[in-house]
């Protein structure tokens, strides 16, 4: 990604994360990924995808199944079209830094973002500076939510794995303060260490 991208709307904001609606059905950013919102003039928020859901608009309403012997999977939207129209993708956000004044800062933003406001991917090279320091791995740790707080800090570092080109001494450097935040607690520790070690 070489230009930041309108992803979503944000549709529930707080503090610590924000709920936001995906601009496409079906295609949350990737679980991991480093998003942002503006906060004001040049400022933006900084998060983390935690967490991905389709589903109807009806609180408490389920889905019923569409599909038939003749019609299944992407053949369902094609012979329901109304489906893309009533049905929504969300994504959940954890807010782990902003920019103000001129300075990446890897804690908590002053004010949440707003209500409605865009959400951008990150470019690359906005990871790759975010990333430097790793002081955001301990709120990344801290989140609660449907994801375990190790298996998304695990996704995350993959996903900046994969913006810094593959940087080994990156991953290194990450694995190693993954290391030093949870050595006392082995089982979540070799969570993420098993879940960012490179294929092959």
């Amino acid at each position: 990604m070489t230009e930041s991208q309108r992803i979503g709307e944000i549709v529930e904001t707080s503090t610590t994360s924000f709920v936001a609606v995906s601009k496409t059905l079906h295609q949350p950013p990737a679980l991991g990924s480093l998003v942002k919102v503006q906060l004001g003039g040049e400022d933006y928020a900084y998060g983390v995808v935690a967490f991905g859901t389709t589903t109807s608009p009806d609180p408490g309403r389920r889905a019923v199944p569409r599909a038939s012997d003749e019609v299944y999977d992407e053949a369902i939207y094609a012979a329901q079209p109304q489906l893309t129209r009533v049905l929504h993708t969300e994504f959940t956000v954890v807010l782990v830094g902003c920019f103000e004044d001129g300075t990446i800062r890897q804690h908590l933003p002053p004010q949440p973002p707003r209500l409605h406001y865009d959400v951008h991917g990150c470019t690359s090279d906005e990871v790759r500076r975010f990333s430097e320091r790793l002081v955001y791995f301990r709120l990344l740790l801290s989140a609660r939510g449907e994801v375990p707080a190790e298996q998304l800090l695990a996704a995350h570092i993959r996903q900046v794995y994969r913006a810094r080109d593959r940087d080994a001494a990156w991953l290194e450097r990450a694995a190693r303060e993954v290391t030093s935040l949870l050595r006392d607690d082995y089982d979540r520790m070799m969570t993420v260490l098993y879940g960012i070690e490179p294929a092959g």
